[in-house]
């Protein structure tokens, strides 16, 4: 279960080595820029996964950007952020800041702002679509404030097709089937993420991640490099398997 660990503000930006076989996922580290792409399917899991995974402060706020109006993700999913459900990740909505930029330009503008600021915990870009102002030059100076600052930038990405960038990793996240229960009632929430994309390391590596729901956060369970994605059915529309409230109150933190 990949836990959150905090590294000195003292320590340089690095980019880790990852090592085919590794069984543990590289976390969404501090002072770098991460891409998640995902469906709106699969747009509750990429939230959830960046939530758990990213090199976040406890106390400081975290920031949530996304476009006021988009109707591209309006017609693809109706989602919005929830206190309940936040709160089991072992985030405390209190500390969730909500940012609605006025189109996607503007949303560029206000995440870099947000990056380059000491004051939040983490910056969350939330985008849908092509998203054609996000490029090399953009997404180079997110990275030179995301250095400036040690603070993690993940910019989600919905129904987009990955682009060059200079991100440090880019990741593909959606919904994968439980494992029934003894009773074949529905088992815990499963996600499968896969890294097609990482400075100083190979790409293409999945993971299934299974809800721990006695400790909170995810059970890991890497999957062979050969093997392909999961094959699942469609997520029904608007469904979304509850998690129980954790039993530990540390935020953003897991154990094992």
């Amino acid at each position: 279960m990949f836990q959150n660990h905090a590294p000195s503000s003292a320590e340089p930006p690095t980019d880790p080595p990852v090592t085919a076989g590794r069984e543990s996922l590289p976390r969404l580290a501090k002072g770098q820029l991460h891409e998640v792409h995902a469906g709106g399917d699969g747009w509750a899991s990429a939230l959830a996964f960046s939530l758990a995974a990213i090199e976040a402060d406890d106390r400081r706020p975290v920031l949530l950007l996304r476009v006021r109006k988009d109707k591209g993700r309006t017609r693809a999913m109706q989602m919005e952020p929830c206190g309940e459900g936040w709160a089991p990740l072992g985030l405390d909505p209190a500390r969730l800041v909500i940012v609605d930029a006025r189109d996607d330009a503007g949303l560029l503008r206000a995440g870099l702002d947000a990056a380059r600021c000491a004051g939040p915990a983490a910056v969350l870009l939330e985008s849908w679509g092509r998203l054609k102002e996000y490029d090399l030059v953009a997404s180079r100076r997110l990275i030179l404030a995301a250095e400036q600052s040690r603070i993690p930038i993940v910019i989600l990405r919905g129904d987009a097709e990955p682009r060059a960038s200079a991100a440090h990793t880019r990741w593909s996240v959606s919904s994968a089937p439980s494992t029934p229960l003894e009773t074949r009632a529905p088992g815990a929430p499963a996600l499968h993420v896969e890294l097609q994309r990482r400075r100083g390391g190979p790409g293409g590596l999945h993971w299934r991640l299974e809800w721990n729901e006695e400790h909170g956060g995810f059970r890991e369970e890497l999957i062979e490099p050969a093997q392909p994605p999961l094959d699942h059915p469609p997520t029904l529309p608007g469904a979304v398997v509850s998690l129980d409230a954790l039993r530990t109150r540390e935020p953003l933190r897991r154990i094992a």
